[in-house]
C-alpha cells in the first residue's frame, strides 16, 4: 500500500487515517435502517476518512432519488453511479436471460468495477466496506488482488438469516464471508448467527451495535402540526415506524387493538412507513372495523421522523422471526424512540432483545401472540409510573448508544487491519 515518510529518522512515523470506501445501494436519501447506519458512520467518522459510492436511483423501484440535494449538504465525500446492481427484469425465456446477462448485467458490472478502481486510486483507499453482502460482494476479491486493499462486509442480519433454495446463491454467501478480512455485526445475535451458521472464527467478526443520532432524536412535546394532520387530539397514541413487511409484527398489533380498546377506549395506532405488506394490513384493519383506531401515514419526510416519535405515548414493533428465517438484526427504531423519551415494546426475536431490555427501557413480547402484545400495551399505557420509568431508562440507554461511538469503533476496526 502507501509508503509513509519517516521524517529522516528524527521523528516517529505518523500514518494518516486509513481511507475506507463504503459501497451500498442503500444510502440516503433512501430511508431505512441500514441507510441510516451508513450515513452516520460517514457523518461521525473521527478522521473524515470514509468515502461513499451510492446510486442515483432506488435499486428496488428504479425511481430517481433526489440525491443532488442531499449530496450538496453532506460534509463527507459521495460519488454516485446510476445503479450499483442490475434492475430486476422478469425474463420470459432463457434466450432473454442470456441477452440481459450479455448486454445489461455484465456491462454494468464492468462499469461499476472500473469506477470503483478509479475511486481507490483517487483517494488512496486502504479498505472497502461492502454494505450489501449478496449484491456487491463480487467486487471484493478482484479489487483486493489488484490493489492489495482489505475487504469488509457490514452485516445487519436479514441478509444472512433468510434461507434460500438456490444452492449457488447460498454458497456465494459462504464464500464472500470467508474471504472477507473483517466482518462487522450490528448485534450479538447477528454475530453468533454468523459463527454458528457460516462457521466463521469469532476473531474475524467485530461487534458494533447500532447507535442513535442524539443530535436529531431528542425529547419534546407532541407536535401540534402532526396532531392536526392525523386528527389525534386527546388520543393515546401508539406508533410503529418501519418498512411494512411481515416480520415487523404490525398485523398482530392490529389484532391486539380490540382488547386494548376495552381498557383504553381512546387509543389510536399510527403506522408510519410503506412496504409490500401494506395492502394486507389495511385489509385487516377494515375486516376488524378498526378504521377509527388505525392510521397509515405512508412515506413521511425524513425531517419529520423525530416528531413522529415525539407524537406517540408508546412506540412498538413486536417483531418476530418468519419461517424463512427473516428476522430483525437489531432494531434501530427502538433506540430512536428511546432517545425521544418514549417507552418501547419489541419482539423476543433476532437482535431486538438487545435493543429492548425488558422491564428496563421497554417490554419484550412474543410477536406471534396478539394477546401478549395487548397486555404489554395496556400495562405501559395504564401504569404511568411504570411508563415513566421505562422512558427515563430508555433515554439514558440511548445516550450511551450514540452513533459517534459507532463511528469511532468502525474507524479503529479499519485501522487495526493495517497494524
Amino acid at each position: 500500500m502507501l509508503a509513509y515518510p519517516t521524517n529522516n529518522g528524527l521523528l516517529p512515523s505518523l500514518k494518516p487515517a486509513m481511507k475506507c470506501l463504503l459501497i451500498s445501494s442503500f444510502f440516503p436519501p433512501i430511508n431505512g435502517g441500514s441507510a441510516v447506519v451508513y450515513e452516520m458512520l460517514c457523518k461521525y467518522s473521527p478522521n473524515n476518512s470514509v468515502v461513499v459510492l451510492a446510486p442515483k436511483r432506488h435499486c428496488a423501484t428504479g425511481q430517481k432519488l433526489d440525491w443532488e440535494s442531499y449530496d450538496k449538504t453532506a460534509d463527507f465525500r459521495i460519488h454516485r453511479l446510476d445503479l450499483l446492481r442490475p434492475e430486476v427484469v422478469d425474463s420470459k425465456s432463457i434466450f432473454q436471460s442470456v441477452l440481459l446477462l450479455l448486454f445489461n448485467d455484465i456491462p454494468q458490472r464492468i462499469k461499476i468495477f472500473l469506477y470503483t478502481a478509479w475511486l481507490i486510486k483517487k483517494y488512496h483507499i486502504d479498505a472497502i466496506c461492502i454494505g450489501e453482502l449478496n449484491s456487491l460482494s463480487w467486487l471484493g476479491q478482484p479489487l483486493k488482488r489488484l490493489f492489495g486493499i482489505k475487504v469488509i462486509n457490514y452485516i445487519h442480519g436479514e441478509e444472512v438469516t433468510v434461507e434460500t433454495n438456490f444452492r449457488r446463491y447460498g454458497n456465494r454467501r459462504f464464500d464472500y464471508l470467508n474471504r472477507a478480512d473483517l466482518i462487522i455485526a450490528v448485534s450479538n445475535f447477528t454475530k453468533q448467527y454468523l459463527i454458528n451458521r457460516f462457521n466463521l472464527p469469532p476473531g474475524k467478526i467485530k461487534l458494533i451495535p447500532n447507535g442513535v443520532d442524539l443530535n436529531k432524536f431528542t425529547p419534546g412535546d407532541k407536535p401540534d402540526y402532526l396532531l392536526d394532520r392525523y386528527k389525534l387530539q386527546g388520543k393515546t397514541i401508539l406508533t410503529s415506524v418501519g418498512r411494512l413487511v411481515p416480520r415487523k409484527g404490525i398485523d398482530q398489533t392490529i389484532r391486539a387493538l380490540p382488547k386494548v380498546i376495552e381498557k383504553v377506549p381512546n387509543v389510536h395506532f399510527l403506522v408510519v412507513g410503506t412496504g409490500p405488506y401494506q395492502d394486507e394490513l389495511m385489509a385487516l384493519t377494515q375486516s376488524l372495523a378498526l378504521e377509527e383506531h388505525v392510521t397509515f401515514s405512508g412515506r413521511i419526510p425524513e425531517e419529520e421522523l423525530a416528531d413522529h416519535y415525539r407524537l406517540c405515548d408508546l412506540f412498538l414493533m413486536p417483531n418476530r422471526t418468519m419461517p424463512d428465517g427473516d428476522t430483525e438484526g437489531f432494531g434501530l427504531v427502538f433506540l430512536e424512540a428511546n432517545a425521544c423519551g418514549k417507552p418501547v415494546i419489541g419482539g423476543k426475536a433476532g437482535g431486538a432483545v438487545e435493543a429492548v431490555r425488558s422491564d428496563y427501557n421497554g417490554l419484550s413480547v412474543d410477536g406471534f401472540k396478539d394477546s401478549e402484545i395487548a397486555d404489554a400495551i395496556v400495562k405501559i399505557i395504564t401504569d404511568s409510573e411504570f411508563s415513566n420509568r421505562l422512558a427515563e431508562n430508555g433515554l439514558e440507554f440511548s445516550k450511551i448508544s450514540s452513533f459517534e461511538n459507532c463511528a469511532i469503533s468502525f474507524d479503529k476496526a479499519v485501522s487495526a487491519l493495517h497494524l
